[in-house]
C-alpha cells in the first residue's frame, strides 16, 4: 500500500523553498506540541480521537496565516492604494502588482475562502497565536458540531468537519 502523502507537502508543493521551508517548519513545532498537550492535558484530551482532523487543521491554518493572510493583504493594499491615488500600477522591485494580477490573487483568496465554508470551518479557527489556542478552538468547533449533528439526527452531511 503506498504511503499517505502528509497534507503540510501537498500544501507547499511548488511554493519557494524557503516559504515551504517555513511553513513546514512551524508545522512540525506546532503538530509537535499539539500532541504534548493533547497527551498530557485533560483539556485537550477529547482531541485524543481527533489526531487526523488536527493534523490537517492545524496545517491548513499554518499555510492560512503564511499565504494566505498576506496574498489577501495585498489584494486589500492594492485596493487602498488605488483607491487614495491615480496608480493603476503597484511596482514591487521587480514585479509590477496590476490590476489583472490582482484578480488572480483575490480568485485564489476567494476559491479558499469558499473551501473553508463549504467544509463548516470558521475562519476565526485559524486565527491564533498559541496552540493552545488553536487547540480551544478545535475543541469549541468539536462541540459545536457535535450539537448540529444531535439535531440533525439521521441526516448524513459529508461537508463537515470529521470529528
Amino acid at each position: 500500500m503506498a504511503k499517505e502523502t502528509p497534507v503540510i507537502n501537498i500544501l507547499t508543493y511548488h511554493l519557494p523553498f524557503e516559504l515551504t521551508n517555513q511553513i513546514y517548519n512551524e508545522f512540525q513545532s506546532r503538530f509537535k506540541e499539539a500532541n504534548f498537550l493533547i497527551e498530557n492535558y485533560k483539556t485537550y484530551s477529547s482531541l485524543q480521537v481527533d489526531n487526523k482532523t488536527v493534523e490537517l487543521l492545524l496545517a491548513l491554518s499554518v499555510f492560512h496565516k503564511r499565504v494566505i493572510a498576506n496574498l489577501d493583504g495585498a489584494v486589500k493594499f492594492y485596493g487602498t492604494v488605488t483607491k487614495s491615488s491615480e496608480a493603476e500600477i503597484i511596482k514591487i522591485g521587480s514585479y509590477d502588482l496590476t490590476n489583472e494580477e490582482k484578480n488572480k490573487i483575490l480568485a485564489v483568496v476567494m476559491s479558499y475562502n469558499k473551501l473553508l465554508e463549504e467544509y463548516s470551518i470558521p475562519p476565526i479557527v485559524m486565527e491564533y497565536y498559541e496552540t493552545r489556542e488553536f487547540l480551544r478552538k478545535l475543541i469549541d468547533l468539536k462541540s459545536v458540531q457535535n450539537n448540529v449533528k444531535k439535531r440533525k439526527k439521521g441526516n448524513d452531511n459529508e461537508d463537515e468537519i470529521p470529528f
